[in-house]
């Protein structure tokens, strides 16, 4: 899975941080979590034609998370975009998209809206979401993206069973025993294969603390978090609704997260992103801040 920052900025853009956008990448999926204002500018500095995009997750309705949805599909309209766009977001969301429907005209590609608030909104053979509210101004979902345990096959024990180009590979795969065709002898698929354990990335998004954020977080490989405050504005984050970096660092440690980024992260703080990663690895260490454009793999 690769995840690029496409904007790791809060409220309130700055010259280096747009509003949010994060795009998970994985087999033929693409999916963007948020669409901030500015989003499709991001995706031509990135070199990211955006009608790779199969899915858009919403995790609520403020502007700065919303801004570049009208303008994105507009282009996907006018780039002959052929899939299929699932798009993903809170009560409410269709009726929103009726309001942009209204005021830009319809939108010349086929996608779907789904509204979710708790559980599995959608379920693919490769992989799955999974959203929980969250507790903000309006109604705010952070979702779990997580790719499906895989079987795989043992290379090294096909070889061994000189069975490396056989077309009874499929069967294996598909978990099912097999016969050898020279040794007739019953081979059990199980010990030709082996499970790969696939893997968990958690977006949370503006909230206040609460169990939800635990529990959509467990054992993710990756939590993205927004970290808009340092505690010593703990005041601020609480007026507005959000988490502070020791916050978001807690919910990594106590969900077992093997890695944090922390984003969103007021205008405040500039390009100092000390007082940020000094504050989350006192508390948890395998923590980023990550800049835009920034490109990590799990």
């Amino acid at each position: 899975m690769e995840i690029t920052f496409l904007g790791t900025g809060s409220a309130i853009p700055t010259a280096k941080k747009n509003h949010v956008g994060t795009l998970i990448s994985f087999a033929d999926k693409n999916i963007l979590v948020d669409c901030g204002e500015g989003i499709q500018r991001q995706f031509k500095i990135a070199e990211i034609s955006p009608t790779k995009l199969t899915h858009i997750l919403i995790s609520h309705w403020h502007a700065d998370h919303t801004l570049g949805i009208p303008g994105l599909l507009e282009t996907l309209s006018m780039s002959e975009y052929q899939k299929k766009l699932v798009i993903i977001g809170p009560k409410g969301t269709k009726y929103n998209f009726s309001l942009f429907e209204k005021i830009y005209g319809k939108f010349r590609i086929n996608y779907e809206i789904k509204e979710a608030s708790s559980g599995k909104c959608l379920d693919d053979k490769l992989f799955m979401i999974e959203t929980l509210p969250m507790k903000h101004a309006g109604l705010t979902n952070a979702y779990s993206i997580k790719i499906k345990d895989r079987l795989r096959i043992d290379k090294k024990k096909l070889k061994r069973f000189n069975l490396p180009n056989s077309p009874l590979i499929k069967d294996i795969q598909n978990g099912k025993d097999i016969v050898h065709p020279v040794t007739k002898k019953k081979i059990k698929a199980k010990s030709l294969t082996y499970l790969e354990k696939g893997k968990k990335i958690t977006i949370i998004m503006d909230t206040l603390q609460n169990s939800n954020t635990v529990k959509i977080a467990k054992d993710a490989d990756l939590l993205i978090s927004e970290a808009s405050f340092i505690e010593a504005q703990r005041d601020k984050a609480d007026s507005y609704k959000h988490l502070t970096v020791k916050d978001a660092a807690t919910i990594a440690k106590k969900a077992k997260a093997k890695k944090l980024a922390l984003t969103h992260n007021s205008q405040r703080y500039g390009d100092d992103i000390s007082p940020i990663i000094n504050e989350a690895k006192s508390i948890f260490k395998n923590t980023i801040v990550p800049k835009d454009f920034d490109i990590i793999s799990i």
